[in-house]
Formats: structure tokens, C-alpha cells, sequence
């Protein structure tokens, strides 16, 4: 009988061990995600001109993928929104706390082929931007509204450049971010950018095309959405342009997952309890022994 109360014990111990493996649970219940306030408008210029090779020796829009993979790193959180522009505007993703989903989007960014677009025009995106940023007032009017307008500032298309000022009052914090140089580079005509297919070509001037950068525009459009401007010449430092945004944490119960109601601590307890009673058994048992064993001493001294 004792023998199958050891054996019983020792087996219970073992099953319990595995159910606590198993983490039990039952039911379900909400768990809030924390999320920063902020939804990050990214508006990229994908005309050729962002393939000028002057930023690091190679294309300006491997720059503007980099830092922006790292702007998402320096904000988690964040709710990220992606906007593209050349000949066409295109809301490629809208406003997501997925930053894989947007790193891939940014990482996957194609610019425009050589004779797909008409001529460049930074003024392109401007009612778009303005019909995303009020519909996002409209439903998080809680929420704080970044720009991070993404450009070389050059304008080949004819037409004077609208303001962007009407935005203003829709922004509230954000960056101007400039690639390129005011000597400029070639472009390659290659749709994957190397330079084994040759330079886009500009028949006005029989020679290869060369994109430059326009400095004094791009700090126009910051001034007239009343943010900063930065020139970016390499990796690094998109956390100090991050902190400027001066994001706070907030509880998404939307974006609130599930769980289950943990009971791995009270099957913890009763692995406890059967451990003390194998314990308690074989020290009574050690005790025992040790009992017998004495007077035995004694006969034999």
C-alpha cells in the first residue's frame, strides 16, 4: 500500500510539471496595446530625379529608404502612412501601428520609369495630402498629425508651385528631409538602378541629364507648413529628428489583442504541495534509518 502511495505521488508530480509546461488557461481577455499619439504622414517624391547618384555614391531613394526604416525604428508605436508622387499621387498605405507593413513598403518603393512621368512638380501631392490629413482629424482628432515630406525640391514641369500653407492648421509637427547635392548627379536609366544600362539622356543638351538638389524650395514648403528642414547626406541621426515630433504614449483599445486568463500559478501550487510531500516522505524515511541504525552503534562499541 505504501509502495503504490510512492508510486501515485511520484506520478502526480511528473504530470503536474507538464501541465505547468503547458502554461494552462481558460477564457479570454483584453489586452490594450500602448501606441504613441501621432500618425505620421510619409509623402516620397518617386520621380527619375531621386535616382541622381549623389547621395553616399549611390541613389538618392536608397537614402530616403534607410532613413525612413530607421525613423520607424525611432518611433514605435506610431501609426505610419504612405504617400508617393511623381506623374501620379498615390496613397500606398494608409495610416497602420504594422511597422513591418510599413518598413516593407518603404523598403519595396519603386521609383518612376525614365519616360513615365511628365516632369516633376513638388506641389503634386497637395490636395491629396490635405484630403488624408482631414479625414484623419475627422476620425482621431485626439491624435497629433506629423509630415515628413521626402524630396530634392527640383521642379521640371512648367507652372508656378502652389503653397502648401492652406495644411498649416492640419499639421502639427513634422520634417522636410532634402537628398541631393546643388552639384547634382546622373540618373541611371536602369529601372533597378545600376549603372551598366547607361544615364537618363537630355536631348536639349545632348549630354547625360544631371537632377540637383533645391534647397531654397524644400525650406519653402517646410516654412509654409511651419516645420523643420533637414539635409540628409548619410545614415544616422533620425532619432534626433524623431524627438522633435515630441510623441507621447497612449492606450490603442482598438488595436487591443486577447489572452487567456492564466492558471499557471495555481497548477504551479499544487506542484509545490506534492514536492513537499515527497520531501517530508524521504526525510521521514532518512529519519528512520537513522533511528534504527543507532542502537546498533551502541551493541557494537
Amino acid at each position: 500500500m505504501r509502495t503504490a502511495l510512492v508510486v501515485a505521488r511520484r506520478s502526480g508530480i511528473v504530470l503536474v510539471f507538464a501541465l505547468v509546461l503547458l502554461q494552462p488557461g481558460f477564457g479570454e481577455r483584453a489586452v490594450p496595446t500602448s501606441v504613441t499619439d501621432i500618425e505620421v504622414l510619409v509623402v516620397v517624391d518617386r520621380t527619375r530625379s531621386m535616382a541622381a547618384l549623389d547621395h553616399q555614391g549611390g541613389p538618392r531613394i536608397h537614402g530616403v529608404q534607410q532613413d525612413l526604416v530607421a525613423l520607424t525604428e525611432a518611433l514605435p508605436g506610431a501609426r505610419f502612412g504612405l504617400m508617393t508622387f511623381g506623374n501620379e499621387v498615390a496613397l500606398e498605405l494608409p495610416f497602420t501601428s504594422d511597422s513591418t507593413t510599413f518598413t516593407t513598403a518603404v523598403e519595396t518603393l519603386r521609383l518612376e520609369g525614365v519616360y513615365d512621368g511628365g516632369g516633376s512638380h513638388m506641389d503634386r501631392p497637395l490636395e491629396d495630402m490635405e484630403q488624408v490629413l482631414e479625414r484623419a482629424d475627422e476620425q482621431h482628432p485626439d491624435r497629433r498629425r506629423i509630415v515628413v515630406f521626402v524630396a530634392d525640391g527640383e521642379n521640371t514641369a512648367a507652372g508656378e508651385q502652389a503653397s502648401f500653407a492652406p495644411l498649416e492648421d492640419l499639421v502639427d509637427g513634422g520634417v522636410v528631409l532634402g537628398y541631393g547635392t546643388e552639384e547634382g548627379a546622373r540618373m541611371p536609366e536602369a529601372d533597378d538602378l545600376s549603372e551598366d544600362g547607361g544615364y537618363v539622356y537630355d536631348e536639349s543638351t545632348g549630354q547625360d541629364a544631371v537632377s540637383r538638389l533645391d534647397e531654397e524650395n524644400l525650406r519653402t514648403i517646410a516654412d509654409e507648413l511651419d516645420i523643420g528642414y533637414v539635409h540628409r547626406t548619410g545614415p544616422g541621426g533620425m532619432e534626433e529628428v524623431a524627438a522633435d515630433f515630441e510623441a507621447g504614449s497612449t492606450v490603442d483599445e482598438e488595436q487591443a489583442g486577447t489572452v487567456q486568463h492564466d492558471l499557471t500559478w495555481l497548477v504551479g501550487l499544487v506542484l509545490l504541495g506534492l514536492v513537499l510531500l515527497e520531501l517530508r516522505s524521504g526525510w521521514r524515511a532518512l529519519w528512520t534509518s537513522h533511528t534504527a541504525l543507532s542502537p546498533r552503534r551502541k551493541e557494537v562499541a
